[in-house]
């Protein structure tokens, strides 16, 4: 006996067949979101490039500095990605170093950050998404901006590196997929090249005013060259001129006498010109070759007074007594050191008018180094004028210059001997009451006497008596 089929319901062949055509309507509905998201992707990567692109010139003229062209990058990154955080690291160390320093960094807040990470196995170009899984290089990657979705970008040539992040992962606005390379790499270019434009433009800008500094430099150089050697010449000249043979101007014994002195006087005056400029030339070309020794300290002072004393003696100045402690000994070129004191000593006593004062004292510090101090009670300088003074061919004015002939070159040469020695070099005035001038030397170039004596006084350099 055969079984009867059933017959079909028609209602459920209907429900079947809507159940298909929902089917096929989801599945045509998830390619059009896909084919969207594709495509808001792909105008998301070229928008964010074309806009950095552009913001590259503007970034170039607004920033003073390559390191301020950092942060303003990352906005237009971050604000065009769709991205939560965004940071730019750069490498520590020799290529193939693991150690990265983060330079820039946005979206943080107040959460704090890493300032130094290790890396060290730093990828090109790495993404991570929902299905990632966490190991080196995706746990330190992420670990940088504290973000499980992160979008990372090395450049190794340049030892500069951009990483995105993400708190979340959406199907349209925030996905990192492969073809998000362009994107990440494309910005990490632009703000390579842009901060190694601005870099190159900062180093002309510099090497522009070194050359503008020499050019005025060279040109003080000439006008004070012929100021100061016009006036010896023209003495030498002059009176050379009235003692050559067939002159017409008559002279007595006592007259030549006089004009002898003046010619050897300008000519010595012309040997010191000639030495500090040979001198300087020499200081500014390479660094001075000392030979240290260690010296008295008492003999060294006492030398450079006897020599300025004769100055002194002319000028109608006062050097004071000075307090030294026996048996400090100064680790020392005794050669170059005298120039240092000598030239101290001199513009001391050039500056300071006739019944005026000019002291030289040496001093132990706390530390164990040396202070030696040269303190004038002359005109002294103003406070914008102090710099200015401590530069080649310059003085502290034109009435300075007009009144106290010279190359400009005592203070730089003493400036420049005694950093070579170590030390440091200070000038302190005040206009109108006078300036001290110290040299620092360190520890280490001072030697103290076990037993020393108490410190004594020398022999003060009296002005000579104009009555």
């Amino acid at each position: 006996m055969t079984r009867k089929q059933p017959v079909p319901n028609p209602l459920d062949r209907e429900l079947a067949y809507y159940r298909r055509e929902c089917n096929d309507l989801g599945a045509r509905l998830l390619r059009l979101q896909e084919e969207q998201s594709q495509a808001f992707r792909e105008a998301r990567r070229s928008r964010t490039v074309a806009k950095l692109i552009r913001e590259a010139h503007r970034l170039s003229d607004v920033c003073n500095l390559p390191e301020e062209i950092g942060d303003p990058m990352l906005e237009v990154v971050v604000d065009n990605a769709l991205c939560d955080r965004a940071a730019l690291l750069e490498r520590v160390g020799p290529d193939g170093s693991g150690r990265f320093r983060v330079t820039h960094v946005i979206g943080m807040g107040g959460e704090a950050w890493q300032q130094n990470v290790m890396l060290p196995s730093a990828p090109s170009f790495f993404f991570t998404t929902s299905r990632t899984l966490i190991e080196p290089p995706a746990y330190e990657l992420t670990s940088i901006l504290r973000t499980p979705y992160v979008l990372w970008a090395f450049d190794p040539l340049s030892g500069v590196a951009l990483i995105l992040g993400n708190h979340s992962e959406g199907n349209v606005t925030r996905p990192f997929e492969t073809r998000d390379q362009e994107l990440v790499e494309g910005a990490l270019s632009v703000y390579i090249d842009v901060r190694a434009r601005k870099a190159a433009e900062v180093e002309l800008r510099a090497a522009k005013a070194a050359a503008e500094e020499s050019g005025a430099t060279r040109a003080r150089f000439l006008a004070t060259l012929s100021h100061e050697l016009r006036t010896p010449l023209n003495s030498i000249i002059g009176f050379s001129e009235i003692m050559a043979p067939g002159s017409m101007i008559p002279t007595t014994e006592e007259q030549r006498g006089t004009y002898i002195a003046q010619i050897n006087e300008s000519g010595r005056m012309l040997l010191d010109l000639i030495d500090n400029i040979l001198d300087y030339a020499s200081l500014e070309n390479a660094a001075p070759s000392l030979r240290r020794e260690w010296v008295a300290s008492e003999g060294l002072l006492n030398s450079a007074l006897g020599e300025a004393s004769s100055i002194a003696l002319r000028q109608g100045v006062l050097l004071e007594p000075l307090e030294i402690r026996p048996g400090i000994e100064l680790f020392i070129d005794r050669l170059r050191f005298r120039q240092v004191l000598g030239n101290l000593l001199g513009n001391g006593v050039k500056f300071t008018p006739p019944e005026g004062r000019v002291r030289l004292a040496l001093e132990v510090q706390p530390d164990g180094g040396a202070r030696i101090s040269v303190a004038d009670s002359g005109i002294g300088i103003e406070p914008a004028d102090i710099a200015r003074v401590l530069q080649p061919f310059q003085q502290a004015s034109n009435g300075h210059r007009r009144r106290f002939p010279g190359t400009g070159l005592g203070l730089p040469i003493a400036k420049s001997l005694v950093e070579a020695h170590g030390g440091s070099f200070l000038l302190e005035s005040t206009p109108g009451q006078g300036t001290t001038v110290s040299v620092q030397l360190p520890p280490e170039a001072v030697r103290m006497p076990r037993d020393a004596p108490p410190a004594r006084r020398s022999a003060a350099t009296k002005p000579a008596s104009r009555g």
